[in-house]
């Protein structure tokens, strides 16, 4: 007997959602905690917390296109935090800083670990206040509003400034290869405050690849 069409479908349906399932469990979990939506001028700048919400937005682009996550270590994170470090300090937004034993990317990395065959990088440089190319109206004590609705611009939380910043690198081509490469098995990201910067506060990110 042939199968009737209903169990054609059925079978059809279990197939698909044990797939979909399956792409699910390789993706990472929410960021549930409140803990992200804290103020990135809250108190001193919280590394951790800023590298754990990079790593979420940039696994799930990894997750999206069926390549292996990314593990944050401690070498490429502390090459990410020199070099935002030395950006804010210097406020030079590139590659290559004029800081002795942190230049280029390979000083960066070599000074936190030799174990690495390939490494990448990606940068950005923000505002402290979520303007995201949207019109303002300017201040002068920093309360920005929006043109449109008048409402007030908020300062970034540690959530949206890492998913700001990885949706600026996926839509850069260039950026995204680093983020896609499947060389690259550890990914870490830092970022400074120049709160005398232009806009109230400028921020400068990095993210380090390594494999």
């Amino acid at each position: 007997m042939r199968p009737t069409p209903t169990l054609l479908t059925a079978l059809f349906f279990v197939a698909a959602s044990f797939i979909a399932t399956a792409v699910q469990a390789a993706c990472p979990l929410p960021l549930q905690s409140s803990v992200y939506d804290r103020q990135i001028t809250d108190g001193p700048v919280d590394q951790p917390l800023f590298n754990g919400a990079v790593l979420y937005y940039t696994n799930m682009i990894r997750c999206q296109h069926g390549l292996p996550l990314f593990t944050a270590t401690q070498d490429v994170f502390g090459a990410a935090i020199t070099h935002a470090t030395n950006m804010t300090n210097t406020r030079t937004y590139s590659h290559t800083v004029n800081v002795r034993g942190a230049r280029t990317l390979r000083d960066r990395i070599r000074a936190q670990t030799r174990s690495f065959r390939a490494a990448g990088e990606n940068i950005a440089k923000n505002f402290v206040y979520i303007l995201n190319g949207r019109p303002y109206i300017p201040a002068d004590n920093c309360a920005f509003r929006y043109l449109g609705s008048r409402q007030p611009v908020p300062i970034h939380t540690y959530r949206s400034l890492a998913q700001e910043v990885v949706n600026a690198w996926e839509t850069s081509p260039e950026h995204l290869g680093n983020i896609l490469n499947r060389k690259y098995n550890r990914m870490g990201a830092a970022f400074g405050i120049d709160l005398q910067g232009q806009l109230c506060g400028e921020v400068y990110a990095s993210q380090v690849f390594a494999g």
